[in-house]
């Protein structure tokens, strides 16, 4: 059969593309045809990679300098996606044409919408040849009143509706009866993952999803601080972006856990960020299905969710594979957090059952209920009058769009435009259209420009810089290896013998080369770098074939679980070195870099408290001797040095605590930043404190840390001010994540 995918933008990021994507791919491995058909293709590249067998077919193209953005039809509102549909104002007249055209000449033998303004298109103009099918990714009960009347006056005409879960097909059965529609609860469905499970020896719980108030990750963050000070070796690590991130960065701050709680940001793929942590954590009020849960338990992760109405509880297995939580109950959820932190062998066990569980989430498995079930449709149905005709017009692709008018949910073509403006009611609506055109193109624009500055200017960043990354170079996966050192396996099928890896550093230009070995017949090429191989850099990442120009390598998957845990530096280093840590990294532009740090001392920081009065520093001393004095310089032309004494803690840590006042009080500007050294009485020999075995490459997004305000002056009279300043102090990791202090006096 051939399946076709219409979608609203698969060019873009969300949970509906990434079910939409697994079970497409699935169905083309089991030897089907499918393409996808993405409304709006607003970048060059979809954000997921996406098999060469599927056919990628945007309507319209919104790219900058693109025709369509000039097409007035552009500006003029939908006439076929209803005002109750969520994205209404992004849908026009141009998509109306677009849309129904493609569905004039499609051959696909099943056309699957995948929201629903765009099922009631393919449920009013879907071909009759084909199965319409309607999947619904969104939970019912947060499909509003409107929009269910229009489901129920257009999905007559629709032979499948697909739910991701068994109470939601229930819900819509009940909620938008609908003749001769088979309701079918289909979970969405989640791939094999390419890298090893989780081994559960990270002290880390971890969360994914759109940091929007519905996730209610203060309610996470809440449970997570009332048992955190009874496992001070245990992390929160939240990733995701959204408009909820100012208020949750707030929260951390104020309940002084920057060391225990990071927001990490988007990722866009997730699967060697769930392998760092041993407990998954899901809070929210709602979930449709809950792809991320599924996603946690396939790579070994038990799963503590609060049991909102649809979705968890048809994946997790309470008490076997996960823990179900009743919703706003805050000590529960901080009880079952507790529970499953202490107890290590009820991890394990829940760890490893739901692993097996997931299974039955696996693409092919869905994949082949999802075709029977269209299969079955077209057996009852028997051969369609006329099909040929469509197949043998299928070949041109979708046609040029052509002006329309509707009524009745039926499109008209421009040759009948005059004589049906006889109609009163069409002449009407053609006026009002006409009369009205330019200022709802105005106020279509407006509220546009008004959608894209609520989204999160880091997502858009993030999405700018994935789109113009470069297409070209060999993809690599890559491992930090238990002894820190490195493993990288390059897809390069054909390459010649004789080729190796390339580090270059970017200041120095120093090189190291690591050979090749073939593996996988010759279709990917395996370097192995020591730990001990590696001097101190930043290093950009080749493939340096024998013949021919370098190629700088473009990383698929990262794997740093093993920086992720903190582990201790070596007690008994090798080669004279306290620390070796690589982190490797994508950057800016989508390619391969290590950053390394060697080491012969070291003090490691491991814990960073601030009152009112001090921050108080608590680190791991890695090399020979003691330190017994802190000293903070002020960086810049006005040299000065602030000396402070280290303490000796019970567990053998080294903690130092810097008066904020005394720092104030040496203030010569309105911003300084003071770094910290350690230095071993009777020696001039300094080393720098810094976070340096750890998997965050830019600790100032992360680590954010609250400033402390000084509310009395200092007593410094330099000159008079109006309005007085501001002074706070705040600890911060430089770009090389060593420690500083900043002290600003700006308003």
């Amino acid at each position: 059969m051939k399946f076709a995918f219409l979608i609203h933008n698969m060019y873009g990021v969300g949970g509906t593309n990434r079910a939409v994507l697994n079970l497409a791919t699935a169905l083309v491995g089991r030897g089907h045809g499918v393409e996808i058909v993405s409304v709006f293709r607003r970048t060059d590249e979809p954000m997921f990679a996406i098999d060469d067998r599927i056919a990628l077919v945007p309507l319209l193209d919104t790219r900058p300098r693109r025709p369509d953005r000039a097409d007035p039809r552009l500006r003029e509102p939908s006439l076929l996606v209803p005002k109750s549909e969520e994205f209404h104002t992004q849908y026009s007249r141009l998509t109306d044409e677009r849309m129904i055209d493609y569905l004039r000449s499609t051959a696909a033998d099943v056309i699957v919408g995948t929201r629903p303004g765009i099922n009631m298109v393919v449920a009013r103009h879907g071909p009759d040849h084909a199965v319409r099918v309607a999947q619904e990714h969104m939970t019912q009960d947060l499909i509003d009143d409107a929009l269910k009347e229009e489901i129920r006056l257009s999905y007559h005409r629709i032979d499948l509706a697909f739910t991701v879960t068994e109470a939601d097909a229930a819900a819509f059965r009940s909620g938008n009866p609908v003749p001769h529609t088979r309701v079918v609860a289909l979970p969405n469905s989640v791939p094999q993952p390419t890298v090893p499970p989780a081994d559960g020896t990270n002290r880390i719980v971890v969360s994914a999803g759109r940091l929007d108030p519905i996730k209610r990750y203060d309610r996470l963050i809440a449970a997570f601080a009332r048992v955190a000070g009874d496992h001070p070796g245990w992390k929160l690590r939240i990733y995701g972006d959204g408009p909820q991130r100012p208020a949750l960065v707030a929260q951390v701050r104020e309940l002084g856990m920057s060391d225990q709680v990071q927001l990490m940001g988007r990722r866009e793929d997730m699967s060697t960020e769930w392998v760092k942590g041993s407990i998954a954590a899901v809070s929210s009020e709602r979930e449709s299905f809950g792809m991320t849960i599924v996603e946690a338990m396939r790579l070994g992760l038990p799963v503590i969710s609060t049991d909102c109405p649809v979705g968890p509880r048809e994946i997790i297995q309470h008490g076997v594979d996960g823990l179900l939580v009743p919703m706003d109950d805050l000590d529960a959820y901080a009880s079952a957090l507790r529970t499953l932190m202490h107890d290590d062998d009820l991890r394990a066990r829940l760890a490893q059952q739901a692993l097996v569980n997931a299974a039955r989430f696996d693409p092919d498995t869905l994949a082949d209920s999802f075709a029977r079930q269209c299969d079955a449709v077209l057996v009852e149905r028997g051969p369609a009058p006329g099909r040929s005709s469509r197949v043998a017009r299928s070949g041109k692709g979708p046609r040029t769009g052509r002006s329309v008018l509707a009524r009745g949910g039926d499109l008209v073509r421009e040759p009948d435009l005059v004589r049906l403006l006889g109609d009163p009611v069409l002449r009407g609506i053609a006026g009002s259209d006409l009369a009205r055109r330019a200022s709802i193109g105005a106020l279509v624009r407006l509220s546009r420009i008004r959608q894209a500055r609520a989204t999160s200017a880091r997502l858009q960043k993030a999405i700018r810089r994935r789109a113009a990354a470069p297409a070209a170079g060999p993809k690599v996966d890559c491992q930090v290896l238990p002894d820190h050192g490195l493993s990288l396996s390059i897809a390069a099928p054909g390459l010649a013998a004789g080729a190796h890896l390339l580090l270059r550093d970017r200041d120095s230009g120093h090189k190291v080369r690591v050979p090749l070995e073939a593996r996988d017949d010759g279709a990917r090429q395996v370097a192995v770098l020591p730990a001990d191989e590696l001097p101190e850099g930043r290093w950009n990442a080749y493939l340096q074939p024998l013949t021919g120009a370098r190629l700088r390598l473009c990383p698929d998957r990262i794997d740093t679980r093993v920086l992720a845990g903190g582990h201790r530096p070596a007690d008994d280093p090798a080669g004279g070195y306290a620390v070796r840590s690589h982190l490797p990294y994508r950057t800016a532009d989508g390619f391969l870099a290590v950053r390394s740090w060697v080491r012969a001392e070291h003090a490691e920081v491991r814990r960073i408290a601030l009152s009112g009065e001090r921050v108080s520093i608590e680190a791991v001393w890695c090399g020979s001797g003691i330190p017994e004095q802190a000293v903070l310089h002020r960086r810049g032309h006005h040299e000065c040095a602030v000396s402070v004494p280290v303490v000796r803690t019970r567990g053998g840590h080294l903690r130092i605590d810097v008066a904020v006042d005394e720092l104030a009080a040496h203030r010569l500007g309105r911003y300084e930043d003071w770094d910290l050294w350690l230095r071993q009485a009777g020696t001039d020999r300094q080393v720098r404190l810094g976070l340096l075995v750890d998997d965050v490459v830019d600790k100032k997004l992360v680590y954010n840390y609250p400033e402390i305000y000084l509310v009395d002056d200092p007593g410094l009279d330099l000159v008079e001010e109006d309005p007085a300043p501001l002074l706070r102090v705040r600890p911060y990791y430089t770009r090389d994540s060593e420690l500083s202090i900043v002290v600003v006096d700006r308003p």
